[in-house]
């Protein structure tokens, strides 16, 4: 059972220059090993560039990367091993730099100069942390090149000459390092047409390469993103993955690429954005993904720090099912199969062995935000070698709308100070006086529920085992056989 969750994409990586910073971004972190450094680059003020300093008389880049080396040295003190994402382009590199949301959005106005700038940087990297360690990284071009205006106001054709030039930089330095496109926005239904992905794959498998004049471009990974909304089914997950690897399937070279999600959370509720859940949805949501993301073997899932931090560091729904599943990471996922696999009322389970201990999350999840009404599930344990090793329940934990943790209280009492104070008191201020003021209260709701007494299965004439148990719509419940 592998750990699709251990990279998480970071906006900001300034906080790592900051030791006394360093042990709460390992807590804020801590379910990764890689930290996917989004805009670490520069060009996200168009009055100031991070790195790029000019051009000398040879037409090179002259450059200044010792920030950028320090935040990455800060990464990897917390353990994490960074991994590089080349956006934006600076201001000054672009003829009409156009600050968007996110920083500069046009590409280079020239590409020999941008490569100057790339090479240095991969230079840098190679001097300062050894040619073996940043051999092993990945590098990504750039991020939703199909966002416009957010993240490119270039046409189609400069993105993919910009990844050529930005590819043919880098494997200059690091000859086999791991580099790929930036990840596409989610090619949904209404979005298929629109997408870059068909264009970004065809031309690195068939295209001639604006650097080389040869046939094709390297691609290593191929990344989308991918978000939910309550209220809304997650059918559409299958089909973007199906619909990207049937893209890279058409190229027999690119076998071996990789579809996975670079953005990923609960993004939405009502047309309201409201980054991650901290209640019962949440948790039975991530079981419910996690069941998804496994059945079609996506290997890595990048997921923002908002959706596993919604409580600080206090335990959410959420973060206790992604406790759940570290501890069944390594173990040996076992077969199963559900006769309710509806998008709106998902019934399912993960199960996997870790030496002579099964570990199964059982879940109920409604893709509205209601819990609904309670229902019976069965589970069936089939094969003979769970009777026969006498396995029985040692842990039981449940999730639900009756255990949720303390979302509902912080906000019943937050909703209570913000009637005494002015209308344009900030939410932030007040979400951390509340959290001061009843910190203890919330880390003792926050506690995972333990089911008292344990759950005893029957056994059948045919030596199945079988758990009843009711669950609300947003229910998860955690055995561990011994």
């Amino acid at each position: 059972m592998y750990r699709f969750w251990d990279v998480y994409p970071v906006t900001d990586q300034s906080p790592f220059l900051d030791e006394q910073q360093l042990s709460r971004l390992k807590q804020k972190y801590r379910y990764a090993r890689f930290i996917n450094c989004v805009r670490l680059f520069g060009g996200k003020d168009s009055k100031k560039d991070d790195y790029f300093r000019g051009v000398d008389a040879r037409g090179q880049a002259i450059c200044d990367f010792s920030e950028a080396l320090a935040m990455l040295s800060g990464i990897r003190s917390c353990g994490f091993t960074p991994w590089i994402v080349l956006d934006n382009v600076p201001a000054e590199m672009s003829e009409n730099p156009t600050k968007n949301l996110y920083g500069n959005t046009e590409p280079p106005a020239s590409f020999d100069l941008w490569s100057s700038y790339v090479r240095q940087f991969a230079r840098a990297l190679v001097e300062e942390f050894g040619v073996e360690e940043v051999a092993q990284w990945r590098f990504r071009v750039g991020t939703e090149p199909d966002f416009s205006p957010g993240h490119w106001t270039g046409t189609q054709q400069q993105y993919l000459k910009h990844y050529d030039y930005t590819v043919a930089a880098v494997r200059s330095v690091l000859p086999s390092a791991s580099i790929g496109p930036g990840n596409v926005i989610a090619p949904l239904r209404g979005r298929k047409q629109k997408s870059w992905a068909p264009a970004i794959i065809n031309h690195c498998a068939t295209g001639t390469n604006h650097v080389s004049g040869s046939t094709g471009t390297p691609l290593d990974v191929f990344g989308s993103s991918y978000y939910t909304s309550v209220g809304r089914s997650d059918i559409q997950f299958d089909a973007v993955v199906e619909f990207l690897r049937e893209e890279i399937g058409n190229h027999p070279q690119f076998d071996s690429v990789p579809v996975e999600i670079h953005e990923f959370g609960i993004l939405s509720e009502g047309g309201k954005q409201i980054a991650g859940d901290g209640t019962e949805f949440g948790s039975s949501w991530l079981a419910h993904m996690s069941e998804k993301i496994y059945r079609n073997d996506v290997r890595r899932v990048y997921q923002w720090d908002w959706n596993t931090d919604k409580g600080g560091n206090i335990p959410t729904p959420l973060t206790h099912v992604m406790d759940m599943l570290e501890e069944m990471a390594g173990g040996t996922r076992l077969s199963v199969e559900s006769d309710q696999m509806s998008e709106m009322d998902h019934i399912g389970c993960i199960a996997a062995r870790n030496g002579d201990v099964v570990n199964l999350i059982v879940f109920r999840h409604l893709a509205e935000r209601s819990n609904g009404n309670k229902v019976l599930v069965r589970l069936t344990l089939d094969g003979g070698s769970f009777v026969e090793k006498e396995l029985s329940v040692t842990r039981a934990n449940l999730l639900d709308g009756e255990h949720a943790g303390f979302m509902a209280e912080r906000n019943a009492d937050m909703k209570h100070v913000r009637a005494k104070v002015a209308d344009n008191a900030k939410t932030h201020a007040i979400t951390r006086k509340v959290m001061a003021a009843h910190r203890a209260k919330y880390e003792e709701l926050s506690k995972l529920h333990s089911v008292d007494p344990l759950p005893k299965p029957t056994v059948d004439s045919l030596g199945r085992m079988h758990f009843d148990l009711m669950l609300d719509g947003h229910a998860v419940v955690v055995l561990q056989l011994r």
